[in-house]
Formats: structure tokens, C-alpha cells, sequence
């Protein structure tokens, strides 16, 4: 698991973030999602979405801080992180393909606030599947869907171009 510090908002504490494989229990965790079960404290991201841990990092800063200012615009802060990480406000479209779903089998599990030890051990406790590094995360990602959900120019074809046109996509979401 990692953890980052939220410079801009230092008293909503750390982004949590642990990367899941070989996840048994995928249908039973987004069956606990749909009834909004409260005792699911952390998002769950379909890990073939997610570029590089920046992409996370950008979705849960603007998440806390719109928990921070009383603006979110789903029910919970985990379902906002999901949200956050589409590029469409659209918020059933963007957990529908953003979450998880009962075929997953690798996810990103994130959690602001709380202690590392204490997260750590609850998104164990919940995910039945192996913790590994992050740097798992590049032989996950499915371009097909990054490129098709983020409408990535074909012609975008270097790693890091691709990135920055998935932060701007996030980044620009809400501005009208």
C-alpha cells in the first residue's frame, strides 16, 4: 500500500491506495456497493483504467476537496473518487465503468483519511485476492477502454502524452 499527503488539504489526511490481483470476491463486494453497504469505507477501481498512480492521486485531491467544501455530487466520498476519475458528469456512467464489477479480478482500493496500518488491514480484510506493487498497474491497463472512455487521439501514442490527456480530461471535467 501506498499513502500520499494532501498538500491542500492537510487535515483531510492521507490518500490510501493498495493494488489488488487475482480478487475471488469481486461479486460479492459490488453487491455490497449497490446496497451502499456503510461499512465499505474505501472506492474500488477497475485497475485496467488506471494509467499511473497520478491519474489516482488527481481523482481523490479533487475528491477531498469537495468533501472539504461540501460539494459532492454522489452519496459517499469513495463513490466521488470513482466519479472524479471519469472524464464524463455523467455519475452513473462513470461508476458503471469506472468501479468494479463482478468479473473483476485486479483493483485499486482507495481511502482518504485514517491510518496506514488500520486501512491497510481493513481493505485486506475486505479484498480476497493478493497485494502487490503498483508497478503491477502497467500490465493491466486496457488501452482499448482508456483510449475509447478518455476519446484519446489515436495519433497520442507515447506513455506520458497519454497520461496528460487522462489528468486534463479529469482536470477539465467540471469546468464549463
Amino acid at each position: 500500500m501506498e499513502s500520499f499527503p494532501i498538500d491542500t488539504l492537510p487535515q483531510a489526511g492521507y490518500i490510501h491506495m493498495a493494488c489488488f490481483i487475482s480478487v475471488k470476491n469481486a461479486a460479492d463486494l459490488k453487491e455490497r456497493l449497490q446496497i451502499q453497504d456503510k461499512s465499505l469505507t474505501f472506492a474500488m477501481v477497475q485497475s485496467s483504467l488506471i494509467m499511473d498512480v497520478f491519474q489516482l492521486l488527481v481523482a481523490a485531491t479533487r475528491s477531498a476537496q469537495d468533501n472539504d467544501a461540501g460539494k459532492l455530487k454522489t452519496q459517499t466520498l469513495s463513490s466521488e473518487i470513482v466519479y472524479n476519475l471519469s472524464p464524463t458528469n455523467n455519475i452513473a456512467e462513470s461508476l458503471r465503468r469506472f468501479s468494479i464489477d463482478e468479473t473483476t479480478k485486479s483493483l485499486v482500493a482507495i481511502k482518504i483519511g485514517g491510518e496506514a496500518d488500520q486501512v491497510l488491514e481493513e481493505m485486506s480484510n475486505t479484498i480476497d485476492g493478493n497485494l502487490v506493487s503498483f508497478s503491477k498497474l502497467d500490465q493491466e491497463k486496457d488501452m482499448i477502454k482508456l483510449r475509447k472512455y478518455y476519446k484519446i487521439d489515436p495519433k497520442v501514442t507515447d506513455d506520458t502524452a497519454i497520461l496528460n490527456w487522462i489528468i486534463g480530461a479529469i482536470a477539465m471535467k467540471n469546468i464549463q
